[in-house]
Order: structure tokens, then sequence, then C-alpha cells
């Protein structure tokens, strides 16, 4: 399994980092709609949604 390197768009290097951060927030808006309903009866629900969109950029490291 590799790692994602440095992204190279029009000459400007990329961190991989963002590109990870942009699909887990693309990712979390889509799981939003499903998990927001459950997620406002949580003791805090802003935690709540950050520890999902932790998750969800934990397993983009970890399966990609």
């Amino acid at each position: 399994m590799k790692m994602l390197s440095e992204l190279s768009i029009a000459n400007l290097y990329i961190p991989p980092l963002l590109a990870y951060l942009i699909a887990s927030a693309l990712a979390y808006q889509a799981l939003k709609h499903l998990v927001d309903g459950p997620l406002e009866w949580a003791w805090h629900p802003s935690l709540s949604r950050f520890f999902v969109l932790l998750i969800i950029l934990a397993t983009l490291f970890l399966t990609v």
C-alpha cells in the first residue's frame, strides 16, 4: 500500500493532507444527510460531527 505523495497541478505542489481533507469533507457532506438526525441527539452534536469527519479521514489514510 502506497501513501499519496505531493500532487502537482500547473506546477503548484499540493500537500497530500489537503487532498485527504478535501476527499473527507466531500464524503462527510454525502453522509451528513444520513447521520445528521441521530447526531442531533448526541451530548455534543458539533463534537460528534467532528469525530465522524475524523473517522472518515482516518479511513482514507488507512485504505488509500
